[in-house]
Formats: structure tokens, sequence, C-alpha cells
């Protein structure tokens, strides 16, 4: 029941957080964007492709198989243009936004003393827990867009030689938007569950970290490959997009059985802590 004086939705403090990290978001947006103009000009030049890949030869085989491993040949373009979405680079950005952005709305405003200022209006905790969640969730899947728009703008740009299935990259956008919405999510809950900042993106960061790498050492580390599917990374499909042409269906219902379960247990952590701290 909706408490006297206090609105449906607090949607000044929603448009101030968000004045507040327009320009985070956008600076991130734009290198994401150009990431995918860089790979797209290289890739649809046939030489330029050779050199990139006898490069990535001499790379360690883990940093190989984060970028494609075997798939990445040179008549295989979607696999190559598919680089600038799991590129160390565009995945480093978009944990700056997942990580960054809850933990400051939440924890961060906790730690600075300004949650108390905040939740002296008429706003509820739960409000205030929905607006990051808006914030951070809705952030995330627009850059995944921005992405696979960068990936179309460049299609129109440059000349391949042959079709590229954009519909084959828009799923797999879909597919990488539920996996953002979903660490979006757990550094959210991260957010919620611990006072300092710091202590939270401490956390978050190692749990992404943890799970990026054991997703990657599983490749060619057999012994590892029986805990690969408990990470969050396991769940992008390429495979099943350019080599079966079919939705990862399976893959994004567990994403956003993650996705909602760490939304929800955020918000009780939330809701259930003595605020202000």
């Amino acid at each position: 029941m909706k408490v006297r004086g206090t609105p449906l939705f607090p949607f000044a403090l929603l448009r101030f957080w968000f004045g507040r990290i327009l320009l985070a978001w956008a600076l991130i947006a734009l290198m994401i964007f150009l990431i995918q103009l860089a790979i797209c000009g290289i890739i649809h030049d046939n030489q330029q492709v050779k050199t990139m890949l006898k490069f990535l030869d001499m790379m360690p085989s883990i940093i190989k198989s984060a970028l494609g491993g075997e798939t990445l040949q040179v008549g295989n373009l979607p696999a190559l243009i598919a680089i600038g979405y799991q590129h160390p680079l565009t995945l480093l950005l978009f944990m700056l936004y997942a990580v960054g952005i809850p933990t400051g709305l939440l924890a961060g405003e906790v730690q600075r003393g300004t949650m108390e200022l905040i939740l002296s209006r008429p706003v509820t905790k739960l409000q205030v827990y929905l607006c990051a969640a808006l914030l951070t969730v809705t952030g995330m899947v627009a850059l995944v867009a921005v992405m696979f728009f960068g990936t179309f703008v460049s299609t129109r740009i440059y000349n391949f030689g042959e079709p590229i299935p954009l519909l084959e990259f828009f799923r797999l956008a879909v597919n990488g938007g539920m996996l953002s919405a979903t660490v979006g999510a757990i550094s959210l809950l991260s957010a919620a569950t611990f006072s300092r900042r710091g202590t939270a993106v401490g956390v978050a960061v190692a749990y992404l970290v943890a799970n990026y790498f054991v997703n990657i050492i599983a490749e060619w580390w057999p012994q590892m490959k029986s805990i690969k599917t408990v990470t969050i990374f396991y769940y992008i499909n390429p495979h099943k997009v350019f080599g079966l042409h079919v939705w990862p269906a399976s893959e994004m219902i567990v994403l956003g059985s993650l996705l909602l379960t760490a939304t929800f247990l955020g918000a009780i952590v939330w809701n259930r802590r003595d605020l202000p701290l």
C-alpha cells in the first residue's frame, strides 16, 4: 500500500540519477561503437585479416580462445566480426558500467551520507532500489544495442564481398543483452548488500573475473569443463547463432532466470537493511 505523500514512482530521482550517469554512459557507448567500426574496418580488407590472424597465432592460446578460438579463419567473416562483441576491451567497458553505476547509486550514496537526504524525501527504499535497477539494466541493454548498431553501420560503410547475416548478429546481441542485464543485476545485488562502495565493487568484479576466466580456461583445460556450466558467460552461444542459425533460447531462459533472481534478492536485501548507515 502506498504511503500517504509518497508518489507511485519517484521520477524526479530517476531523472536526477539519469542526468548524473548520462555522460559516462555516452562515453562508454561511443567507445563500444568505435570498436565495432574498427574491427569491421580491419576485417573488410583481406590482407589486414591475414596479418591480424598471424598476430593472434603468436598470442597465448587462452587469448585466442577468448576471441573465438578455432573459428577465427579468413573465410569465416561472421566469426571475425564477432571479435568486436567479445574483445577484452569491449568486455571491460561493459564491466565498467555494470559495476560502477549500481555501486555508485546505492552503496556510494550510503557511504557519502546522501542516502539519508534521499530517503528524507517522499520516496521509499524500494523505490530508490527500483530507480537504480532501471538505470543499470536498461543502460546495459542500451549498450548492447549500440554495439549491434555499430555492426549495422559497418555493413553500410564497408564492402565485405559477401552478405553479412545481420539477423544472426541481432540474435547474438539479444543473447548478449540478456547476459549484460544479468551482470548488472548481480552488481546491483552486491551494491544492495554492502555499505561501502569499495567492498561492493570488489565482490562484483571478483565474481565476474572468476566467471570469465573459468569459462576461457575450460576451453583448453579438460579438468575444468565440468564447472564451466556454472559460469554466466557459458550462456552466450555463438554456435547456435552462426552454426545452427537459431535463437539460443535455453541459454536466454537461464540468463533471464538469473536476472530476475539477482534483482529480487537485491530488492529484499536492500529493503531489509537499516538505512541510512
